[in-house]
């Protein structure tokens, strides 16, 4: 995932210039940047929410980053803002995935200020408000610096026995598996690795011990999905056994692979560049059609795909004008269930192009 922990570094360094300075970090886009209000006794009531449900209609699943992507250069000049910013809502974003908690290398998970540079993280009342305004939220386990070892079941349990809590705590709706990192196959379909099966060890362990109903959706990129068109090894293809058994049990709300920084695959090994209309068909029919890896056949049907797409210029390679995204998911009249972005903050710092023109294109 673009955007990663990596480019959070420099926000505290320009924070404490800046205070140093006596100056203001850079104003939000769309208004003054925003800052939270005292918590009142109606905040402090508000602090528990009810589960969501997979939404029935169309998605626009946008990131939300928990750091400053302003005050560290990134993205500015829309850096941290609060979950329940009605800027998200009004551009089309009903489903929030919070980028991203830290993992210990014991697999502890950490959910709070402070636990990397500038992050802060939504309250519990935030959360119910954006919900109460129409979000769904998710956390997002992993992107490209948040690593966890899958080589291990104690660090697997010790993964379930901290963040189950915290999805708790703070009202989340479902997990994101967003794992970049340290996910390889066996080479054979129908062995799993032992990092798959430490991955699924997770996923059904947060599952089991979360209310019925309780969403997940995986992120992949697509070396791990319909690179496994090419060989099935290594980390080409990855994903592809967990995937196929949670979207065979019902279980997976929606894919939401990356359609961006890397290349993109048929089902016949077929190879195109990100950014293209071409390569977004291509797997997206490959998907649905099902991809035949060893005889065994992986099916994600249009209706469980929410790809991903860059929300602007350098928030991802492979950017697709908004044209080109009106004329890819115009191609499915409608069977998509939506579309996920890289990042809503990224969206937010160039104007908001990409969830207008989702939200217009969804008919929402």
């Amino acid at each position: 995932m673009s955007g990663s922990r990596i480019t959070r570094v420099l926000g505290a360094g320009l924070a404490a210039l800046l205070a140093a300075a006596g100056l203001a970090a850079p104003a939000a886009a769309e208004g003054a940047k925003p800052v939270r209000t005292a918590v009142s006794a109606t905040d402090a009531a508000a602090d528990t929410c009810a589960l969501k449900p997979k939404p029935a209609g169309k998605v626009l699943q946008g990131y939300w980053e928990n750091w400053d992507g302003a005050a560290n250069g990134v993205h500015p000049p829309f850096g941290w803002a609060p979950i329940d910013d009605p800027r998200f809502a009004a551009h089309g974003y009903n489903v929030i995935n919070a980028a991203f908690p830290v993992i210990r290398s014991d697999g502890t998970v950490l959910w709070e200020d402070g636990m990397d540079s500038t992050v802060r993280v939504a309250t519990p009342a935030e959360m119910c408000r954006a919900k109460a305004a129409g979000a769904t939220i998710l956390m997002s386990i992993g992107g490209a610096t948040a690593g966890i070892d899958l080589n291990s079941t104690a660090v697997a349990d010790r993964f379930v026995d901290t963040i189950v809590p915290i999805l708790k705590k703070y009202n989340f709706d479902g997990i994101d598996i967003d794992i970049e990192t340290g996910l390889v196959g066996s080479g054979s379909i129908a062995t799993l690795s032992t990092s798959q099966a430490n991955l699924i060890r997770i996923i059904d362990g947060v599952l089991a011990r979360m209310p019925a109903g309780f969403g997940l959706t995986m992120a992949p990129e697509t070396a791990y999905v319909t690179g496994g068109s090419v060989v099935y090894g290594s980390i080409w293809g990855a994903y592809l056994p967990v995937i196929k058994k949670y979207a065979d049990n019902g279980r997976l709300w929606w894919l939401n692979m990356q359609y961006y920084n890397g290349s993109m695959y048929g089902c016949a090994g077929d190879s195109y560049s990100a950014g293209t209309v071409a390569g977004f068909v291509a797997q997206t029919d490959c998907l649905n059609k099902g991809l035949v890896i060893q005889g065994t056949t992986i099916k994600v049907p249009y209706d469980k795909q929410v790809p991903g797409l860059p929300a602007q210029p350098g928030a991802g390679g492979g950017h697709l004008a908004p044209s080109a995204v009106a004329q890819a998911w115009n191609h499915y009249k409608g069977a998509l269930k939506g579309l996920m972005t890289w990042s809503a903050n990224w969206d937010g710092s160039k104007g908001w192009t990409f969830g207008d023109n989702v939200k217009a294109l969804q008919g929402r």
